[in-house]
């Protein structure tokens, strides 16, 4: 299935997702989000990763903060507490 120019489908208002890959093996999220905005401390219940695709993010995750840039990547383990903030309008993938 192919999906056109993914960064057009959803808009920066707050936080925004859009599930574009979902299977037994696992899911691909678009995430959106807004200047400003913060995704609050949560934990996945599976390992995962996470890749800028526009903007820039400072991912919060063991106590540490790192800024993610475009085309940067972080991958984590499950049941880490982490949160997301936007410095701009950020779009990310979320793969798990």
């Amino acid at each position: 299935m192919k999906t056109d120019n993914i960064l057009s489908i959803l808009p920066f208002e707050g936080i925004k997702t859009n599930k574009l890959v979902s299977n037994d093996t696992g899911n691909v999220i678009l995430i959106a989000i807004e200047k400003g905005k913060e995704l609050t401390a949560h934990k996945s219940n599976t390992d995962a990763s996470i890749l800028v695709l526009e903007g820039e993010i400072i991912f919060k995750i063991n106590g540490e903060n790192h800024l993610l840039n475009v085309h940067d990547m972080y991958a984590f383990k499950a049941e880490e507490i982490h949160a997301v903030e936007a410095i701009t309008n950020a779009k990310l993938i979320l793969i798990k």
